[in-house]
């Protein structure tokens, strides 16, 4: 088994970050990171496998290439394409990485796992073609990859207008965007509550001239009822909505295109911390169940820290300020670094953090959903694609006396597959506050259990020897 002084979970704006601060500070500093390149979601790179990189770099990506250029630059270990499956007690964590089982047992833990998409459930999700935005992304960005030639995008605030314009820059033509919310990132109103954040609105902006150059359609308050195809994705029906998003009936039309990308917002990839025995809070505005910490990012557990998503969805700057503040923290706690010098830079990372929240406040309003979102499931929808587990189903188990997760996992397997309930647990929390009456914050996640992502059997049997 390896220790170290500090160890950092997740390659994204949080992680890079902490690793950044706490190696400038002298620590002894191990960044894990599952995927073949670091950056995360927000500054996706290529994978260095690539030897043509043709093609202007995004904003993000540019920023982002310095970042990890500085973090190469200096003595800090990087260990990508490396897994962790499991995190027991002392901080210890099961990785795997290279076909083999290791454990790392860290002095101070960072974990900074990111977020994960909303799902929408709704007849025909299922069809080859549709798609969560952060998937054409990385199809996009990381891969190079068009994920369609015709496209409607679906979901509630800014991102949409991002993954829009990447689809135009990508040679598909987008045709329709649906915001289901009445009031818009484009309107007025939110346009001055974004008053005084220049970058942000610039950016917006950008993806806003070249969406109206590109000729493409913009329906607020519109939502996909129902996917339509064979084998795959042919057409999608819409329909308008209300302030609450319920289905105005005689409103609905169809667009024949072959990809439909859904953005309606982020959970906290919270799985890790709560494997490890971290208090978890409800707060509906931070993206539901969260990590609870402190100001200093410390968990429940002594020495173990979140930054990012995982503790509320903020967005890359507030997730950055978050993690240099728990690498402040764990050399603190490691009588590491020169006090003056942390004081000055937390200073920095709060005043800076502070107004990244106010910003994440307004884009978090921006993509509230409402109740009514999840009318268009029907009995035959499938919720848990791992089982293939329905609506119906779920439904006749709460009535059966099973208002809870655990309750219609039990009695239906959903949440049982490779996924272990990322995709459906969100959806069956939905459906047993509707049908039982029973408030999201009463409705405690699963509990996560080791491997928390699938790795073959025979890296569980060589744990046995360590």
């Amino acid at each position: 088994m390896r220790e170290a002084e500090i160890v950092i979970v997740g390659g994204g704006p949080a992680g890079l970050a902490a690793a950044l601060e706490a190696g400038a500070a002298g620590g002894e500093v191990i960044l894990l990171d599952e995927y073949h390149s670091l950056g995360g979601q927000f500054y996706k790179q290529l994978p260095d496998a690539f030897t043509m990189k043709r093609g202007k770099m995004e904003a993000h990506q540019a920023e982002g290439a310095k970042l990890i250029h500085q973090l190469r630059a200096g003595k800090i270990e990087v260990l990508l394409g490396t897994l962790v499956w499991g995190l027991f007690p002392d901080r210890t964590l099961a990785v795997f990485r290279d076909e083999m089982a290791e454990q790392i047992r860290a002095k101070q833990l960072i974990l900074a796992p990111g977020a994960q998409e909303v799902p929408l459930a709704f007849p025909g999700w299922t069809l080859p073609g549709v798609m969560l935005g952060g998937a054409a992304q990385a199809l996009m960005v990381n891969q190079r990859v068009l994920p369609g030639q015709r496209v409607v995008l679906a979901g509630a605030g800014p991102l949409q207008l991002k993954v829009a314009s990447q689809f135009i820059d990508a040679g598909a033509e987008v045709v329709d965007i649906l915001e289901a919310s009445s009031k818009p990132p484009t309107s007025m109103e939110n346009a001055l509550r974004a008053f005084g954040h220049w970058g942000k609105m610039r950016e917006g902006l950008e993806y806003w001239l070249k969406i109206k150059k590109a000729g493409t359609p913009y329906h607020p308050h519109h939502i996909p009822v129902r996917a339509v195809g064979d084998k795959e994705l042919e057409a999608v029906v819409v329909a308008q909505v209300d302030a609450e998003w319920r289905v105005r009936p005689g409103t609905e039309r169809t667009l024949e295109v072959d990809t439909l990308c859904l953005s309606y917002g982020f959970l906290p990839a919270n799985q890790l911390p709560r494997l490890a025995g971290c208090e978890s809070v409800y707060d509906a505005e931070l993206g539901g169940w969260v990590t609870r910490h402190d100001d200093r990012q410390e968990t429940s557990v002594r020495g173990l820290y979140v930054a990012g998503e995982v503790g509320g969805i903020g967005g890359a700057d507030v997730a950055e300020e978050e993690g240099r503040i728990a690498a402040i923290s764990s050399l603190r706690a490691l009588g590491q670094g020169n006090e003056e010098e942390l004081r000055k830079s937390e200073k920095r990372s709060r005043t800076r953090l502070a107004d990244a929240r106010r910003f994440a406040r307004l884009t978090r309003e921006m993509m509230r959903l409402r109740p009514a979102l999840f009318d268009v499931m029907t009995d035959e929808t499938v919720v848990c694609r791992c089982e293939e587990v329905c609506v119906r189903d779920v439904k006749a188990a709460i009535a059966d006396g099973a208002p809870t997760l655990r309750g219609v996992k039990i009695r239906t397997r959903a949440g049982m597959g490779v996924c272990q309930g990322r995709m459906c647990g969100y959806l069956i929390s939905q459906l047993i506050a509707r049908q039982a009456g029973i408030a999201l914050d009463r409705i405690e996640p699963d509990t996560p259990r080791p491997p928390v992502k699938p790795v073959p059997l025979r890296v569980l049997a060589a744990t046995l020897d360590q």
